[in-house]
């Protein structure tokens, strides 16, 4: 990555090309990063409840085995239904979006526009022919 550093800031560099690869070698190493941390998290999880320890502290950090919130499991939908009618709530009507999206770039619809989309975004990909 050093490298790459200094050859952006090489005199006629290719900045562009260079910070490109510089957004995809971060890109990876995020990637990457996040993947080692799930491990190691899952890895001292199972430890510490193996070893019956339910909080650890190191210098700068604080881990606890949490328990999640009991929460209830439906066995008969129907007899729920009708022991507890109070508990469905009426669902409002949901728009589909995704039909919307393809009516209004056919033509006009009362009560909607097309709009451009927003800002640009950069979207970088690993390159298939390398």
């Amino acid at each position: 990555m050093n490298q790459r550093m200094k050859a952006i800031r090489a005199p006629g560099a290719n900045t562009d090309g260079q910070a490109l690869e510089l957004i995809g070698v971060l890109e990876n190493l995020e990637r990457r990063a996040k993947h080692a941390r799930d491990l190691l998290r899952a890895e001292l999880s199972n430890q510490m409840q193996a070893d019956g320890v339910m909080c650890l502290e190191s210098a700068n950090w604080k881990a606890t085995v949490m328990r999640p919130a009991p929460t209830a499991h439906i066995t008969d939908e129907k007899a729920l239904k009708a022991a507890r009618p109070e508990l469905w709530k009426p669902q409002p009507d949901k728009l589909d979006r995704t039909e919307l999206n393809k009516l209004v770039r056919n033509g006009p619809v009362p009560g909607a526009t097309l709009t451009n989309g927003g800002a640009p975004t950069l979207r970088v990909s690993a390159r298939k022919d390398i």
